[in-house]
């Protein structure tokens, strides 16, 4: 005798196996744009291991930045999800805005070892919160002339994913 399953528990099942799949997707999304804060002692400065992915292939580039007048392509800096990135930020609360920091590069070839940094806005999700988003809007790196770390300004918290990390 064969055993007869009804029509609905077929339709949640699927249902079931396509939002938990759905899931995974977003899980994985946030988990390549993700702050997870390092510092825990009160005196030292907010502390970020920071994980991204940035730049696009070379034939997707109009040119990236100027350099002699030319329009150049520069490997895993701006728009996309090409590379990978990893780098140390330590945050500062910035003077011009209370609800505004600047971050200091921990390491002199965090992002890159060049000059610059082309960073695309960036929200990062904070591993360990309920939601919460460490953001970087779109910005040339520089680095500091005395130190040679790279400084980043206007980063800002939220409860919301103020970028869509294209």
């Amino acid at each position: 005798m064969k055993k007869f399953i009804p029509f609905y528990f077929i339709v949640i099942f699927i249902f079931i196996a396509c939002e938990k799949n759905d899931k995974s997707n977003f899980n994985d999304e946030l988990h390549q744009n993700s702050a997870i804060p390092i510092s825990s002692n009160s005196k030292a400065p907010l502390g970020y291991q920071i994980s991204m992915r940035t730049g696009h292939p070379k034939e997707n580039c109009s040119g990236c930045t100027t350099q002699g007048g030319n329009h150049i392509h520069i490997e895993c800096q701006g728009a996309g999800s090409a590379c990978a990135q990893k780098a140390t930020l330590y945050l500062y609360p910035d003077e011009n805005g209370k609800d505004f920091y600047f971050a200091i590069s921990y390491d002199d070839e965090d992002l890159t070892d060049g000059d610059f940094f082309l960073m695309p806005d960036r929200s990062l999700y904070i591993i360990g919160t309920n939601g919460e988003f460490l953001n970087i809007p779109e910005q040339v790196l520089y680095r500091d002339e005395e130190t040679g770390k790279l400084i980043v300004n206007d980063i800002f918290f939220s409860n919301y994913q103020a970028f869509e990390n294209q």
